[in-house]
């Protein structure tokens, strides 16, 4: 019997963030923060809203403490057709970036980017946005798949990232802490994947990875045990609490 087609469980998550391994070139020494991410929506809403915010506190050699605030926020189309964003990054209290944008897909397939002060930009046919990326990602999980390539945009980088996910195969829950409110699936009583995604560069020809990210992910779209890689030094999330959201409250 084939799969049903997954269903994202709208949510608001907290990852308590930790500074895993170090590459010896490294000059970060302790990092601590926190990650929330909350979805809001779904088909019945004609799309998604995702709010999204990182606070760190980072601990630089010979530089003392380094904190960076970064807010991001998006509405998703729900047929994928539009992605519309906002970002703003703050520094040690100081606005350092700020950026919005528009991602439209037309009738042909071909999407453009419009970002605020930039000419347009085209993007492979193939792109996704985020929740869509997370319902093919979820979709071919539950097919049994391991690799998982898409072209992915979601608003933080200038254009889109070419990433491949490497799915493993389902395991128990075990040392998952968080607290749980509101009306859904137990993640006790579900078997996640292991993910892992690489996000490459397009204009880098050698086919190393800019970023990785390694989690565990459940079939409701929600994850766990975060592994944040950017080659030089890991940040490792914790999932520490789940509120449950009505799905289709817009």
């Amino acid at each position: 019997m084939a799969a049903a087609s997954p269903s994202l469980q709208m949510h608001r998550a907290v990852y308590d963030l930790s500074l895993g391994h170090m590459q010896p070139v490294s000059d970060v020494t302790g990092i601590e923060g926190r990650m929330v991410v909350e979805w809001r929506g779904g088909p019945a809403c004609g799309g998604y809203t995702s709010l999204q915010r990182v606070v760190t506190k980072v601990s630089v050699a010979d530089q003392g403490f380094v904190s960076n605030d970064v807010r991001l926020s998006y509405w998703e189309a729900a047929d994928g057709s539009e992605f519309r964003f906002t970002r703003t990054e703050y520094t040690n209290g100081e606005l350092t970036d700020s950026e919005e944008g528009t991602a439209t897909r037309e009738k042909s397939g071909d999407i453009k980017l419009l970002r605020e002060g930039d000419e347009p930009m085209a993007m492979p046919r193939e792109t996704l946005f985020p929740m869509e990326y997370n319902l093919g990602l979820i979709e071919k999980a539950q097919a049994g798949h391991k690799v998982f390539s898409h072209p992915l945009f979601d608003g933080t980088e200038k254009g889109e990232n070419p990433t491949t996910a490497f799915i493993g195969k389902t395991v128990p829950v075990q040392g998952l802490d968080a607290k749980v409110d509101g009306k859904g699936a137990a993640l006790a009583e579900m078997e996640p994947w292991p993910v892992r995604i690489s996000y490459f560069d397009p204009a880098d020809g050698e086919g190393v990875p800019s970023f990785e990210m390694g989690y565990l992910l459940f079939p409701n779209g929600i994850s766990a045990m975060l592994s944040l890689d950017y080659l030089d030094v890991e940040v490792k999330g914790a999932l520490s609490e789940v509120t449950y959201f009505d799905p289709d409250k817009c």
